[in-house]
């Protein structure tokens, strides 16, 4: 099978300052990869280029096995097949269906079509009810399952997740892991997440790559990060040794 990325000596660097230096990495399709590592271990740099946002300084690698040239056709065209979720969901003037739509009215979809899809993605993340309500009054919580479902409308292969919990309640962040499980199964979306959280990672994550100033230092399981034959520097971290 085709892995979904295929990274080879893939370095960022800004001026002479290297922010990221990756080897080999592969991401299979239809699996949960949780990016962990300390503050400035370069975890975003490595969603960002794979998510086509940040330019590599070196190195190559391939998306659904497409070698990235970084031409404009391409990356519209890539880029259409993945959708991220960040901390603080943008919400757009208009309600709750407008915003959930918003991806199908850019892709020409059929209104009739549109109104089903909407209502599904709504159902799935428990929304239904707010289909109505204006977007931009929702709480921290109902702002990003209304982007989960939003991602969700336009049927991605990829889902990012830039900390999605971060700046929600316990109560909301478990009902959004809920949610990211439920996506991954029921459309076998590969969902890459970014996390400081040591045990969503653990709850949620089929595999871990654990980066450490920049390089992939670790990857595994939960259970072999805790308790497997790591570097000194990836259990000091998973026992909460080293503090972000």
């Amino acid at each position: 099978m085709t892995p979904v990325f295929k990274l080879s000596e893939v370095t960022k660097k800004y001026g002479t300052r290297e922010v990221l230096n990756i080897g080999e990495l592969e991401i299979e399709e239809g699996r949960i990869y949780s990016i962990l590592g300390p503050n400035g271990a370069g975890k975003s740099t490595l969603m960002r280029i794979m998510s086509l946002l940040t330019v590599n300084t070196t190195g190559r690698f391939s998306i659904f096995g497409e070698n990235i040239t970084w031409t404009k056709s391409q990356l519209l065209r890539l880029r259409r097949q993945m959708a991220m979720v960040t901390q603080t969901a943008l919400m757009f003037k208009g309600n709750v269906y407008y915003n959930v739509a918003y991806g199908l009215k850019a892709r020409r979809t059929r209104e009739a079509e549109q109104k089903r899809i909407v209502e599904e993605c709504l159902d799935l993340v428990g929304m239904t009810d707010f289909i109505n309500y204006p977007a931009q009054k929702l709480s921290g919580g109902e702002r990003q399952k209304v982007a989960l479902a939003r991602v969700l409308a336009v049927k991605p292969r990829v889902i990012f997740l830039d900390e999605p919990t971060s700046n929600i309640d316990p109560g909301s962040a478990a009902e959004i892991e809920e949610h990211i499980k439920l996506i991954n199964s029921e459309y076998n979306a590969t969902v890459i997440l970014v996390t400081h959280n040591l045990f969503q990672a653990r709850r949620l994550a089929d595999e871990i790559l654990f980066l450490w100033e920049g390089r992939l230092l670790e990857r595994g399981s939960a259970e072999h990060m805790y308790t497997g034959a790591v570097d000194d520097r990836t259990r000091a971290f998973f026992r909460g040794e080293i503090v972000f």
